[in-house]
């Protein structure tokens, strides 16, 4: 392994007392220095990195992503920022007509929220352009799934079909299946719908580990893993393919079959390792089945609980004591509170395992305090505020307040984990930071922020985006700052962050150059030239 100088660089360490360095050495993986440019001397044999004087941060950590689904989202029909259903419909057709007969079409991305009268779209929609071939759209939440008339014959629901727990199947005023399949629901469709071949799959998760690196993400802690896609990135390791930092979170369906196998948090090295198991509470905002204490605006309905509390709770006692962390996604206020009281009841048993709730969107005042004295990590994505404000006034009304409350929460003592949910939204860490730091779209929207009392500063965003993802896998001594004896990972931007004369050029940056253990992985002029 070749060491690599880092020279004519601002670096931000995240240490605190110590901000600012101008060069660093990485010999066999891991910062040897860090300093002033003339209070080293180079080894003989090295590799140089010249910043030109650009800002460097430390590894920058996507504290929640789905990197498979990242991957074949890439593949599918992207119906992201799509803002009329016959605009997702055309392309749908245009990939129908490219598919063989019978062939199954998947797509992913679509947000009836953006549509006029937000209203979730009807099968017939698809019957239309897709006569024979099975269609499944996946919501942007990633919590229902748009399918035509052939994909419920080969599901075989219809009107008579219940739901399972913690699911539903949307039915038009006579009964019959309207296409919208909610949460668990989605099971159905999903369970006969073919699954990509192995080559496949790998070619998609090598695309979403090059897309990380191109963002400037060294680290992802990889959430809702299954069997076939652990052996994935096992093998992907085994072969030197890997590259960038993993932590597994794996799937809590599976959860007897982890602890049988005797698989604890962290297991595995510093490139791929075990974080946890990962749960679910509720289902999502965008498809109003976020489980809340009072009902969505306008309605009497309160969303979902995907499983019963007590249910729930047992899973985590058994995780916890099988030695392995859990990390619950809860979107409404109920869920939140829920979780938070299972963790509290279960605080004794094996203490030394970190706890984090996945998304905590929406929070009772009083349960943003109990997060710190519980040493919960709040993993969230700050790209989902700016990206659902309009969906939370419209849901959520005045609660709305509480939801994304990232000042709040750090003014608590709270640690965040900042990232990104993709393929719901983008992995730049660059646009969760300036979502988190301005509270405006990229568009500018609303012009001073929104609930901008829960703005944070510049430093908060990148220590979420940094140390605090370390913290909340208890990595805070190896990973997440530019020091000796932590990891040599980091990346360097095109514009200094630091010096921006208005904070919505934050958006304007770009990863230049990213490093995982000493190695390049990304070049932008070599990418673009490429």
């Amino acid at each position: 392994m070749t060491d690599l100088l880092l020279c004519d660089a601002r670096i931000w360490t995240g240490i605190d007392g110590a901000p600012w360095a101008e060069a660093a050495l990485v010999r066999h993986g891991r910062f040897v220095f860090v300093g002033r440019g003339h209070e080293i001397e180079a080894p003989r044999e090295v590799q140089t990195l010249d910043a030109g004087g650009r800002l460097v941060l430390p590894s920058l950590v996507d504290g929640h992503a789905h990197l498979l689904s990242t991957g074949m989202a890439m593949r599918a029909v992207d119906l992201k920022g799509v803002t009329t259903v016959e605009e997702a419909v055309r392309r749908v057709a245009e990939r129908v007509a490219a598919m063989p007969p019978d062939a199954w079409v998947q797509g992913a991305g679509w947000d009836q929220n953006l549509w006029s009268g937000a209203l979730f779209p009807n099968r017939r929609d698809l019957d239309a352009v897709a006569p024979s071939h099975p269609v499944v759209l996946t919501h942007t939440s990633g919590h229902c799934i748009w399918v035509n008339s052939v994909a419920l014959r080969a599901a075989g629901v219809t009107s008579s079909t219940e739901a399972p727990v913690g699911g539903k199947i949307d039915a038009d005023r006579d009964g019959e299946p309207t296409g919208i399949l909610l949460d668990t629901a989605a099971r159905l469709v999903y369970d006969v719908a073919p699954r990509p071949s192995e080559a496949e799959r790998v070619t998609a998760l090598a695309a979403a580990i090059a897309h990380a690196h191109s963002l400037g993400v060294t680290c992802v802690h990889a959430m809702d893993v299954g069997r076939s896609e652990l052996d994935l990135m096992q093998a992907l390791h085994r072969d030197g393919a890997l590259r960038l930092r993993t932590r597994v979170f794996l799937a809590a369906r599976r959860l007897q079959e982890w602890c049988d196998a005797g698989v604890h948090t962290g297991d595995g090295d510093d490139l791929l390792n075990i974080g946890g198991v990962k749960f679910f509470a509720d289902g999502a905002l965008g498809s109003l089945t976020a489980w809340m204490v009072a009902p969505y605006e306008g309605t009497q309905d309160r969303g979902l609980a995907l499983q019963p509390p007590s249910e729930l709770a047992l899973q985590v006692n058994a995780c916890l004591e099988h030695g392995l962390a859990p990390a619950i996604h809860a979107i409404g206020d109920k869920a939140n509170r829920e979780v938070l009281s299972i963790l509290e009841r279960t605080r004794s048993v094996s203490p030394e395992l970190p706890r984090r709730i996945e998304h905590a969107q929406l929070l009772a005042i009083d349960d943003i305090a109990r997060f710190g004295p519980l040493g919960v990590t709040a993993s969230v994505q700050p790209i989902h505020a700016t990206q659902d404000l309009s969906k939370v006034d419209k849901a959520w009304g005045a609660r709305g307040r509480n939801a994304y409350a990232f000042a709040s929460l750090l003014a608590a003592g709270v640690n965040l984990a900042f990232g990104s949910d993709s393929p719901v939204e983008t992995m730049s860490p660059l646009a969760g930071i300036h979502a988190a730091v301005t509270r405006r779209t990229a568009q500018g929207v609303p012009a001073g922020g929104w609930y901008p009392e829960e703005r944070i500063s510049l430093t908060a965003a990148l220590t979420a985006y940094t140390a605090g993802c370390a913290r909340a896998t208890r990595e805070e001594g190896q990973l997440g700052k530019i020091a000796p004896g932590y990891s040599g990972d980091f990346v360097v931007l095109s514009n200094d962050l630091f010096e921006l004369d208005d904070p919505m050029r934050i958006a304007e940056a770009r990863a230049d150059v990213t490093v995982i253990g000493g190695e390049v992985v990304y070049e932008r002029d070599q990418a673009t030239a490429g």
